[in-house]
């Protein structure tokens, strides 16, 4: 463990030096990385007394950081447009007839943020946003579109229509046209050291003088114009700030995976193969990042060079590592057993003639300067950077790393043959060609490969085959089998395919047979062979056996509870059956009481009938209110009707009527009910009085109830031909009535009594 946290101790070094190194002031001139004391690289010469032309926007952020003092505004520099009316007769007068002049419009890569941000001012105060917090929005939104029109030459200032600057214009005869939205003025002059022989005032100044917000737009003008209009490097960094932050995020990555891979791996060999793999990718990033950092010249150059020593050192370490995971003891090359110090797996005898090729190839690159073989350039020519060719030599050190790289890729195949999942090697193939076709496709200058960063690219690539090929077991990274064998209490094995022994505990083992009753036997298929442990069982065996005593003592308990639940069950079962008779009794007893009267004094038959149907559907009613909640109304409407049946032996005929379908609550419904009841029982036992509407002598009495709902209550209604007035419901009746929220009324209809029970809609009723 100490040497663990040691390794890991490094790379957090490492990691930190890397972000320090790389934390360096680089902007972009819109190409790419530009160190920034190249950009004043003219500044310094003014240090030592040279003066060199400037913008006011440039200048004041120089004076402020003290890289000179002083500043000699000499001429006005206004961002037009520029028209050759020998060329074209297009009426332009300001930045968004453009687009509908119909010409292509040359636009000059000289200082370019700065048009840019001149169209942005004009083009947003135009569009009534206030012109001193413009952004590139409406610019890119403009020129984007006359790119989709193939009307945008980017830096071909020798067209119709140009963007340029008034003296620039009035250099090359052009009509000047000072958009109508509005333009940026800058300022020209002399910037210097020391004191010149040049007027210090020429009462010359600046339209806009927000130089922080004119800068903050500027900076994004490299990558607005790149991705935004010209629609390049749409899937990489565009300008140096992404650069940057790419870099940083590139840094952190290979560190981390560096750290878990030398944490992972089982192997000393194996661990420093992928500590190197990390030091060469973040060697390569950084010499990149300072190569950026350094102005155009023999260092510059010999950085750049320098990228070859970690992209040569690269495939000769990746080979090493196909050769050294096989070598420990512990992956079945024979040797020390578990415990002893065998994995001192060294490069062999013929690893040196890699090595020596890949030293002399990277000699031939970085002397490359005194026989142009493998790159050819031109110092001469100022864009030699870009405009460069590639030498013999190039190739063969293309060809060397392609031959190692395969070679490393197919020594993996050899080694991993026997490895049952055969179908995962299919990834790390595949990043391995691609690895190979995108260096092969940045040579032949594709886009998709050109415009990306190859050091970082490779790099991932790089990463991806070497994750890809530990997933698929051809590399072994499992650094817990050691820990796991020399700790084990069982006697374990690991057995290959032809049943030699590969790792084994300390502890006697016999997987042949099993030992005894408290030992078991497990064994589970692995890639390339099997696991074997033994195990001791005696605990187990001895909690079952009181598992199985406590059961049987569970078994005669539960046998008493359940007898005992049995006889509580019957007893409450009892209880209820009593309880509910009782209440039944309760119910009904006004009835019975009712019809023993009746019964002894010998009362009418119709009226006896009537008692006996009441107290039957009142039980029927009370049963009920013990399953449901609610009453279907065919079947209220049932139990009226029998009601009604009945009375016409009383000599009163009963008209029903329902309007309601839905259920009603069954405690309103038993009220309901007994209020029928009660007035059927009075209509056929009071005296007929002629009130106009009774009917001839002998003709018997009328009565009409309807069951419906209005204005927000459910009501019975009965109307009878009989004077009904001295109808009161019973004591009870009526208090259940009100308990329940309903009313009870009698009125005088002229030609009828009215009798009303009614409840409030909602409670009762459902639907």
């Amino acid at each position: 463990m100490g040497k663990r946290t040691g390794f890991s101790g490094q790379i957090a070094a490492l990691a930190l030096l890397c972000l320090l190194l790389f934390s360096g002031c680089a902007v972009t001139d819109g190409n790419g990385y530009v160190p920034f004391f190249a950009r004043l690289r003219n500044v310094g010469d003014a240090a030592v007394g040279e003066a060199v032309e400037a913008f006011d926007v440039q200048a004041v952020p120089i004076l402020e950081a003290g890289l000179a003092e002083y500043w000699y505004p000499q001429h006005l520099a206004t961002a037009v447009i520029a028209v050759d009316r020998a060329r074209t007769g297009a009426e332009i007068t300001g930045w968004r007839d453009l687009a509908a002049a119909g010409e292509i419009i040359g636009f000059d890569n000289t200082n370019h943020p700065m048009l840019m941000a001149a169209m942005a001012y004009g083009l947003e105060k135009a569009s009534g946003r206030t012109g001193g917090n413009f952004t590139l929005r409406e610019t890119a939104r403009l020129l984007a579109g006359l790119n989709a029109m193939g009307l945008l030459a980017f830096g071909s200032p020798d067209m119709p229509v140009v963007v340029c600057y008034d003296y620039q214009a009035a250099a090359l005869g052009l009509e000047i046209i000072v958009p109508e939205e509005g333009t940026l003025t800058y300022v020209k002059g002399l910037l210097s050291s020391r004191p010149l022989d040049a007027p210090s005032d020429t009462g010359l100044t600046g339209t806009f003088t927000d130089y922080d917000h004119l800068n903050t737009v500027c900076r994004d003008a490299g990558r607005v114009m790149r991705r935004t209009i010209l629609r390049s490097r749409l899937y990489t960094s565009a300008d140096g700030g992404e650069h940057q932050l790419f870099a940083v995020l590139y840094i952190i990555l290979v560190t981390i995976w560096t750290a878990a891979m030398i944490r992972r791996a089982m192997q000393k060999s194996v661990r420093l193969a992928f500590l190197l793999v990390g030091i060469l990718l973040l060697g390569w990033i950084l010499t990149r990042a300072l190569k950026y950092q350094m102005p155009y010249g023999i260092l510059n150059r010999h950085f750049w060079y320098g990228y070859y020593l970690f992209q040569l050192a690269l495939p000769p370490v990746l080979l090493w590592l196909a050769w050294a995971i096989d070598r420990s003891p512990l992956i079945g090359g024979g040797g020390s057993p578990i415990g002893q110090r065998g994995d001192k797996a060294k490069p062999p005898k013929w690893f040196a003639l890699p090595a020596a090729v890949s030293g002399a190839l990277v000699a031939l690159v970085l002397t490359n300067d005194l026989h142009n073989w493998v790159f050819r350039l031109d110092l001469g020519n100022p864009s030699w950077a870009s405009e460069y060719g590639y030498g013999p030599g190039y190739y063969v050190v293309l060809a060397y790393s392609a031959v190692i790289v395969l070679a490393a890729i197919l020594l993996l195949l050899l080694k991993a043959w026997r490895v049952p999942r055969k179908g995962s090697f299919l990834f790390p193939i595949a990043f391995g060609a691609l690895l190979l076709a995108y260096g092969l496709a940045y040579i032949a200058r594709v886009p998709l490969a050109q415009e990306s960063d190859v050091t970082m690219v490779t790099g991932l690539l790089t990463l991806l085959f070497m994750e890809t090929a530990i997933c698929a077991g051809m590399i072994p990274v499992n650094s817990k089998y050691r820990q796991l064998f020399a700790h084990s209490t069982l006697a374990m094995q690991i057995v290959g395919s032809g049943g030699e022994t590969v790792l084994s505990s300390s502890l006697p083992s016999k997987p042949a047979k099993k030992k005894e009753e408290d030992t078991l036997l497990f064994a589970a298929p692995i890639a390339g062979g099997n696991v074997l442990w033994q195990e001791d069982i005696s605990a187990l065996n001895r909690l079952h056996r009181e598992v199985e005593a406590q059961a049987r003592k569970l078994e005669v308990a539960n046998a008493m509870l359940a007898e005992e639940e049995k006889i509580k069950r019957a007893v409450e079962e009892e209880s209820a059956r009593t309880q509910i008779l009782a209440q039944m009794e309760s119910e009904i007893a006004g009835g019975v009481a009712k019809l023993s009267a009746m019964v002894e004094n010998h009362g009418s038959t119709a009226g006896i009938m009537l008692l006996l149907c009441y107290i039957k559907r009142r039980c029927n009613l009370f049963f009920r209110g013990r399953e449901l909640q609610l009453l279907p109304a065919e079947e209220l409407a049932m139990y009226i009707d029998e009601l009604a049946e009945l009375a016409c032996h009383a000599d009163v005929r009963i008209v029903t009527a329902f309007q309601i379908q839905t259920p009603v609550e069954l405690r309103r419904a038993t009220l309901f009910y007994d209020f029928f009841y009660s007035v059927v029982e009075l209509a056929t036992t009071s005296p007929r009085k002629a009130r106009g509407f009774a009917g001839t002598p002998g003709e018997g009495s009328g009565m009409l109830a309807c069951l419906g709902s209005g204005q927000g209550r459910i009501a019975m209604r009965l109307l009878a031909s009989r004077d009904m007035r001295p109808f009161q419901a019973e004591g009870s009746l009526a208090a259940a009535a009100e308990a329940a929220g309903g009313a009870i009324a009698v009125k005088d209809l002229d030609d009828a009594v009215g009798i009303f029970l009614s409840f409030p809609e909602g409670g009762g009723a459902v639907g």
